[in-house]
């Protein structure tokens, strides 16, 4: 089945179209790659990468994060290095995705799907540890609910709400060859 683009003029099968990703979806798996094994990193270099370490000058803005998220300092705490090594299963499924797209496999949404689901929910389980409900409110090192939100709440939000953005928009591909298996009839 093949449709025209009318951008281009350019015919294109409804293949190649499931093999290929949005641009900005793409973007967020390549920015996603990077920022998830550049903070993991920070973890696993611990306590060469904290403040005053060999390699702080690497990660120079976590000095200011380190005083929010009481976690990335206790190089004893194993919930934050499992956490890490998630981030490097997540860009290794985040790369292997853009390689997808540029292979233009019909494989690639689907992976793009799943890798959105694991980020948002390693983000939300992130979250809940900083929760009195799972006892662990004492991680927060501050009362100022200004510095809060932009340090803390804002950064990490965005590994929820565009993960879920990506996952809304991607939903779709899914489910379009059934609305035509239907005689056309969406779902309400």
């Amino acid at each position: 089945m093949a449709r025209t683009d009318n951008k281009k003029g350019k015919t294109v099968s409804a293949q190649q179209n499931w093999g290929r990703l949005p641009g900005w979806i793409l973007g967020w798996m390549y920015t996603n790659a990077l920022i998830c094994t550049w903070d993991a990193s920070f973890i696993m270099f611990r306590p060469h990468s904290l403040p005053g370490g060999a390699y702080s000058w690497i990660w120079y803005f976590y000095k200011y994060y380190v005083d929010i998220d009481k976690r990335y300092v206790d190089t004893s705490d194993p919930f934050v290095k499992a956490i890490s090594l998630q981030n490097y299963v997540e860009v290794l499924l985040s790369i292997f995705t853009i390689i997808l797209h540029h292979k233009s496999s019909r494989h690639t949404r689907l992976m793009a799907y799943n890798v959105n689901i694991m980020t948002m929910w390693k983000t939300v389980t992130y979250f809940l540890m900083f929760t009195d409900i799972c006892g662990a409110g004492h991680w927060i090192g501050t009362d100022s609910s200004l510095t809060l939100t932009l340090l803390f709440y804002f950064p990490n939000g965005v590994w929820i709400g565009v993960p879920l953005l990506a996952m809304y928009h991607l939903w779709p591909s899914f489910t379009q060859g059934q609305n035509e298996k239907q005689g056309g009839k969406k779902d309400k």
